[in-house]
Formats: C-alpha cells, structure tokens, sequence
C-alpha cells in the first residue's frame, strides 16, 4: 500500500443487523476491493459490528474516494465515511 493511503471507516446504522449480514457485507467488501486496479490500491480490513447500537463499522485502508467507490459497489449501507486514526499504544 502506497504510503499516502489512509485509514477509514464506512458507518451502517442498520436496524435488524445480524451476524449473517455482516459476513456476507464483509464478503462483498472484500471482492469490491480486490477488482480495484492497481492504480487505485485499497485494502479491506474488516468489520465491527456494535449489535447494541445496531452499527456496523467497516474498515478501509486506501483513498477517500477509492474508499467510498469501493464501498459503493459492495452494496455497503453505510451514512459516512469517516478518516481514523488507529493508536497501537
């Protein structure tokens, strides 16, 4: 991954969530993100799902908007896509 890439997360506020829909969001994402050419690198990097709040997070590491277009075509129900920040400390 080129070293501009950034990390991002695809809010779902998606009532009724169940753990089936979100593997099968996290298969859709995984396949949209590996037919991107090579010149518009991302990563998928998975899902949180908050089943409480009925909020799926999805996260992508790539270009804003390699990351919405990406997110789009998986069908991902998302409300925004947000840059983050990830501490490992």
């Amino acid at each position: 991954m080129a070293d501009a890439a950034e990390t991002f997360v695809a809010e779902c506020f998606w009532p009724g969530v169940s753990t089936d829909d979100v593997e099968a969001l996290d298969r859709r994402a995984r396949a949209a993100a590996a037919e991107t050419g090579p010149d518009r690198p991302i990563r998928y990097l998975g899902s949180l799902l908050i089943r409480e709040d009925e909020v799926v997070f999805c996260q992508f590491e790539g270009r804003a908007d390699t990351v919405r277009e990406t997110a789009e075509r998986a069908g991902v129900p998302f409300d925004r896509i947000l840059l983050t920040r990830r501490s490992l400390g």
